[in-house]
């Protein structure tokens, strides 16, 4: 009987040994799939570009006559008032064409009121055969050609008060004087320029972008740039893109706009734009905790209890760890406290 109940004894230790060894697996298991788990998340880097602020448009104001300047409305950083005045040239010479024109014409008319007169009375004249049709025609073409003179000399004046119009040089109305060229008392001739204007209602800051970047700018809603030279953080918009590129740099020239800050706008200006672009070496963000160290070794920990060797690049601004792997993609779970 002894020798019958070996085998039957070994046997059950046997079995009984398999099953704590399953309820130990299984436990593990459980613990495993209970613990809390995150996702890794892609590293990004922080590209920090400068470019300088300066006016939307500017413009060469120039003189479209020639006399003395006698007056100038607007020095350098002045506005421009809204009727866009900026300075006045002497116009007495035009004043007086324009003079001897008016008495032209008031001459001319009473001619062609006289002439008009004679044409009416020898019509009737050579009706009754008491005049000649030679006379007639005379009178007819004295009047045709004071009308025409009279035409003519209306022109002139038309054209000499459009000249006088432009005595006083103007520019667009809230525009900022960049340049003055001119002084009063100074002769300007036309064609001459005498003033660089420009609009600092809104700035433009210029950048030079690779494609990557050129597209994370578009797909940003919240452009924030900031003016480091007095202390700010404006919204910006993207305002123009060149359809082309340097063949140097291999960059696309953009503008972004600024339209609303508390600050006064003017050029020169240093403003920061920073881009948040996707570290290129594949890099990924993890908590310091879900770190496993072996020997030398660093490991991840998957919620199936595989472990995954990793190199540890350094830690991020918000307390986390940049770690890189072939085997661990953004996205995939990892156990926060294996």
């Amino acid at each position: 009987m002894k020798i019958q109940s070996r085998p039957i004894v070994l046997k059950f230790i046997l079995l009984l040994m398999l099953h704590v060894v399953s309820l130990i697996f299984l436990s593990a298991n459980a613990h495993a799939s209970s613990a809390a788990v995150f996702k890794a998340e892609q590293a990004s880097r922080i590209i920090m570009l400068t470019g300088f602020t300066r006016p939307r448009v500017t413009m060469t104001l120039v003189s479209e006559e020639s006399a003395v300047c006698t007056k100038v409305y607007a020095d350098v950083g002045d506005t421009i008032v809204d009727s866009g005045k900026f300075a006045e040239l002497d116009p007495t010479f035009i004043k007086l064409e324009i003079a001897q024109l008016q008495a032209d014409l008031k001459r001319l008319r009473s001619d062609l009121t006289y002439y008009d007169k004679e044409a009416k009375r020898y019509t009737k004249l050579v009706k009754q055969n008491t005049a000649s049709q030679s006379e007639l025609d005379l009178h007819i073409r004295n009047f045709e050609s004071a009308e025409a003179l009279l035409r003519s000399t209306q022109l002139k004046l038309n054209v000499d008060r459009e000249h006088l119009r432009r005595y006083t040089l103007r520019g667009p109305g809230g525009w900022r004087v960049i340049k003055r060229y001119i002084e009063p008392g100074e002769w300007v001739n036309k064609g001459e320029k005498v003033a660089e204007l420009g609009n600092f209602k809104t700035l433009l800051v210029p950048y030079a972008l690779t494609i990557p970047e050129l597209k994370k700018i578009r797909n940003s809603k919240n452009i924030k740039l900031n003016l480091p030279d007095i202390s700010l953080e404006v919204p910006a918009e993207l305002e123009r893109i060149s359809p082309d590129f340097d063949p140097d740099t291999r960059k696309v020239e953009v503008d972004l706009e600024i339209r609303k800050g508390k600050f006064g706008f003017r050029g020169g200006l240093r403003a920061e734009l920073e881009i948040k672009m996707p570290d290129p070496g594949g890099a990924i963000v993890i908590p310091k905790s879900a770190l496993l160290k072996a020997y030398d070794d660093t490991f991840l920990v998957r919620p199936d209890g595989v472990r995954v060797k990793v190199l540890v690049l350094g830690d991020t601004a918000d307390g986390k760890v940049r770690v890189s792997s072939r085997a661990v993609k953004a996205g995939e779970e990892f156990l926060t406290k294996p």
